[in-house]
């Protein structure tokens, strides 16, 4: 009887969860990219959550390229709503809660570049591969913390299809000190 009754509870438990997954995955199918980016945005300060515009790159480069089924995107850094770029070394000028913001702040650069460039996020098929670098310290060695914030962004946005590879590297210097630069490649359909 007692095992009778533990196997019809977790046969429940089971059921509940497929339709909990169900109903989730459908709110994913029936929400666009930007509808699940929204309340991130508006959690960023992005007026209306909506994706900011974006000034042409300022060097002698492209923002992205693509190579068939493949978009490359160029390094992103974290622009602020108001176009102030987050700067400073983490943990001494830069808090890992704060670096965790900076790293979304980068990766919405980057979901604004694939939009400019692809015209509609709907077209990305999957986030492959992201490379992050972390201004930190020597001695510092939490930057995936601080990545994951950013990989986290992908996921909301395009769900199993934002999920990738990718690298994350601690640096001593980098352009201009912001506090981290994010690269995306990602496959079009």
């Amino acid at each position: 009887m007692l095992v009778r009754s533990v196997f019809h509870r977790l046969c429940f438990a089971v059921m509940v969860g497929a339709l909990s997954t169900s109903a989730m995955a459908q709110k994913l199918v029936s929400e666009t990219v930007e509808e699940r980016l929204k309340p991130e945005l508006l959690a960023l300060g992005f007026a209306n959550g909506q994706l900011p515009e974006l000034k042409p790159a300022f060097g002698n480069y492209a923002d992205a390229v693509q190579v068939g089924n493949m978009l490359f995107l160029s390094s992103a850094a974290p622009q602020r709503p108001d176009g102030q770029f987050v700067k400073g070394r983490v943990p001494d000028q830069v808090n890992v809660a704060d670096a965790s913001i900076a790293a979304k702040l980068a990766c919405v650069r980057q979901l604004a570049r694939m939009k400019l460039v692809l015209g509609d996020l709907e077209r990305v098929k999957r986030v492959v591969y992201v490379r992050s670098k972390i201004l930190s310290q020597l001695d510092f060695a939490e930057q995936t913390k601080i990545t994951d914030a950013c990989s986290s962004l992908y996921v909301t946005a395009f769900g199993e299809q934002g999920r990738h590879a990718r690298t994350t590297e601690g640096i001593v210097a980098g352009p201009f000190g912001v506090t981290v630069e994010v690269e995306t490649f990602v496959e079009v359909k």
